[in-house]
């Protein structure tokens, strides 16, 4: 399979660097939240309950951006974890509201706790004026404003 010299090196594309440095990041998040007997992914949920009221089961699905299948999988696991409770809230039995136990607001802390300090690791090397730089272009990514929008990678 010869070369034919006009092949872009992807490590050096931004994509790349940022699909590393989130590797890297979440991978030294994982281990520390299996610490606190978390799977990876789940962090998200409870960062994502701020309510004392709780959530819908459906808002929570969009704010983490997990399927219905794999979030109801996630919050059985996490029930029995007795980091969350559900509760029924319409008068058919079929949506759900989600709600942080006192043991989830605790862990809920200890999340948020080193989630900072992943955060503070990570633009250690940054001015603020670069930090604040890089969280609006980050922002603007996700917004997609300037990556396609998911329809367009799924055709």
């Amino acid at each position: 399979m010869g070369g034919t010299g006009s092949e872009v090196d992807f490590t050096q594309t931004v994509l790349y660097r940022m699909a590393r440095l989130a590797k890297l990041y979440r991978n030294e998040l994982a281990k520390k939240l299996t610490q606190l007997d978390i799977y990876i992914g789940q962090e998200q949920v409870l960062l994502n309950i701020r309510e004392p009221e709780g959530v819908s089961q459906a808002e929570l699905g969009d704010r983490v951006k997990a399927t219905p299948a794999t979030l109801t999988k996630m919050l059985q696991r996490m029930e029995r974890g007795g980091l969350v409770r559900r509760e029924r809230s319409d008068s058919r039995g079929r949506a759900s509201r989600v709600f942080l136990t006192e043991y989830g607001w605790t862990t809920r802390h200890t999340v948020e706790r080193l989630w900072q300090q992943a955060e503070s690791r990570l633009t250690a090397g940054l001015t603020r004026e670069e930090a604040v730089a890089l969280s609006r272009l980050l922002d603007k990514l996700t917004a997609g404003e300037v990556t396609p929008r998911r329809a367009e990678f799924d055709s």
